[in-house]
């Protein structure tokens, strides 16, 4: 891929790029093709392989820019973000839920895909161990927080961090597939961040 794109080959890749995100939620990434993307993009084959190496490449382009933003952009002040105030700051718990769930929701389909592929290809487990980081990041902070102000003093944060991230990712994931549904349970999104914001809290404040 040349190093620096015209503005028109920025709008070609762009094209692709958001083609495949589409088909990727729709259809997942195992049942879209290179030719699905392409027609869908109004683009051709030609120009797919003038940007991405094969249907992976993209996927990857596609997760670690993901990645990036969330990095940047997810949650103000970076490190330095808000933690709860008190153990009735409920504020703290679904704003960052709900944070969580929208940019998980618009990226549903990259998301499972690099879930699909990470247990065989290590540059998709190094995007999926960095988002997870992430998340047990914030997580981790939480309970020391809540630790200094006298609660869950027996919680230990690295487990907790890891414990809670891995709930909010496959929760999301069978959720928003659709697959929630599929066992009977009745979904929606304000009920979904609601259950995960009570269950952080609860896990740290006991109530």
């Amino acid at each position: 891929m040349p190093a620096e794109l015209s503005p028109k080959g920025r709008q070609t890749r762009e094209a692709i790029a958001q083609a495949a995100r589409k088909l990727f939620a729709e259809r997942g990434f195992h049942a879209t093709t290179v030719a699905d993307i392409t027609s869908a993009a109004g683009k051709s084959s030609a120009a797919f392989y003038r940007y991405f190496d094969d249907k992976e490449d993209l996927l990857a382009v596609l997760a670690e820019s993901f990645l990036h933003d969330v990095l940047e952009n997810s949650v103000p002040g970076g490190l330095e973000r808000a933690l709860p105030g008190s153990p009735d700051d409920t504020e703290f718990f679904t704003s960052a839920v709900t944070g969580y769930w929208n940019m998980f929701k618009q990226n549903i389909g990259i998301m499972v895909a690099v879930d699909q592929l990470a247990a065989g290809q290590s540059r998709f487990a190094e995007v999926q161990n960095e988002f997870r980081t992430f998340g047990m990041d914030i997580v981790r902070s939480s309970v020391l927080r809540a630790q200094e102000q006298g609660f869950g003093g027996e919680l230990d944060p690295e487990h907790i961090a890891l414990a809670i991230a891995l709930l909010f990712e496959q929760f999301t994931t069978v959720y928003l597939r659709s697959d929630a549904a599929a066992l009977g349970i009745r979904t929606s999104d304000r009920d979904a961040v609601r259950t995960l914001a009570t269950i952080w809290k609860k896990t740290l404040y006991g109530y």
